[in-house]
């Protein structure tokens, strides 16, 4: 075993004993403090970072918050919750990191509990929002709000929820930070690159996060969705990113073991069959592209991978994220466990080794359709009590984890 995932078997070991030390004290989430009913089956090979950075548990408070959001002339609302531990106050500043989902699925009230036990366990204040279009998101008016799919709105929703919070007294300024998880990637590397507000942020821990057009579309092909045989209109090499060293068969796999062919860029898969925008249409989609903008990354960087992707059917999207990392003025920058600032390892590299995110805690979130029966699933209160909590140590740490990198 490797000293990094010694070093966050150690940090996620103690934080579950902070969560599970605490869980009789706190009451219940509905608006004074957050419920701590910490997940079974713990596993301590998860995470990242170490035990020097732990703080003393505490109960948490919760904030329900609706932020307006416009652009394009459309104003919509984001709802969500902030979560503050008793212990962040205007003498003892907290960092604040704000948690954005997949722009196919709410995170609010689902992530709340795991969110709260995470929050109470290191002192750190969190905040769990739905972008507009998802959850119980609204129109100011009323009707039903628009999901941009990771668009101006979304991208103007991420900026407004960190602002709600980042000048609180009780907030420390220099710690700042996002997880995302699936494409919520997307509309925080491009709010990051847009809004001045936040290049102020300290560090991004980017969970299974699609990077390109053909990831964002890929789907398991379908017959009865018109998904397949063929890749859509706009699968180019240079859309999906396709290179010698990363074939398509290597990337969208052809059908094999009982497992569906991986198609992209089909019209019937989600979110062309929403939009009608095909991966042709270069405007819509380069607004939406993790790729480029992670190539202008000025923060720490953390990317998660387990072992069955959540929708990819390989890993190349997290390759394909450090790449472009790799080319940042990034000044730490990791993918799972793996050397800091250094190159993604191969296949063959990771042969013996454990470069994927799986233990007691699962083996991949859901739906992950490639895993066929062998997914154990990571719930939601499991990915932040068993999982993100070292990982989020070792990006506020900068001093066991100092600038490797610019």
């Amino acid at each position: 075993m490797n000293a990094s995932v010694f070093a966050r078997q150690t940090m996620n070991s103690l934080i579950l004993l902070l969560i599970l030390a605490t869980a009789s004290a706190c009451g219940s989430s509905d608006g004074t403090t957050a419920t701590a009913s910490p997940s079974t089956g713990a596993d301590t090979s998860s995470g990242g970072g170490q035990d020097t950075a732990v703080v003393a548990a505490a109960n948490v408070t919760s904030e329900v918050i609706h932020v307006q959001a416009t652009a394009l002339s459309i104003t919509s609302e984001a709802l969500g919750v902030v979560l503050k531990p008793d212990s962040c106050t205007a003498s003892h500043k907290c960092p604040l990191v704000v948690v954005v989902g997949d722009s196919a699925t709410p995170l609010y009230p689902k992530y709340t509990n795991g969110a709260s036990q995470l929050a109470g366990a290191l002192g750190v204040g969190m905040v769990i929002f739905n972008l507009p279009g998802t959850g119980e998101a609204q129109y100011i008016a009323g009707q039903k709000s628009d999901n941009d799919i990771g668009g101006p709105l979304h991208q103007a929703a991420v900026k407004n929820v960190l602002n709600l919070k980042s000048k609180a007294d009780w907030v420390d300024p220099g710690k700042l930070g996002f997880v995302t998880i699936g494409n919520g990637l997307s509309p925080t590397v491009k709010a990051i690159k847009t809004y001045d507000a936040l290049k102020s942020i300290l560090f991004l821990i980017d969970v299974e996060g699609p990077i390109d057009r053909c990831a964002y579309s890929q789907a398991p092909a379908d017959p009865d969705l018109q998904i397949g045989p063929d890749d859509g209109p706009g699968a180019t090499p240079s859309t999906c990113h396709i290179t010698d060293s990363s074939p398509h068969s290597a990337m969208y796999p052809a059908a094999h073991d009982g497992l569906p062919a991986s198609i992209v860029c089909s019209e019937g898969a989600w979110p062309i069959s929403k939009t009608a925008k095909n991966c042709a249409d270069n405007a819509w989609w380069i607004e939406r592209e993790a790729y480029g903008y992670l190539k202008d990354a000025t923060y720490r960087y953390q990317r998660l991978q387990f072992q069955y992707d959540h929708s990819q059917p390989s890993y190349w999207s997290s390759r394909k994220a450090m790449e472009a990392v790799i080319s940042s003025k990034s000044p730490y920058f990791q993918l799972n466990d793996m050397p800091a600032c250094g190159a993604p390892f191969s296949d063959a590299d990771c042969k013996g080794l454990p470069c994927w995110l799986s233990g007691g805690y699962g083996n991949g979130m859901a739906p992950a359709p490639y895993a066929g029966k062998n997914l154990i699933q990571v719930t939601p209160d499991g990915l932040f009590t068993q999982v993100l909590g070292g990982y989020l140590v070792r990006m506020l740490d900068t001093v066991s984890y100092p600038k490797c990198h610019g």
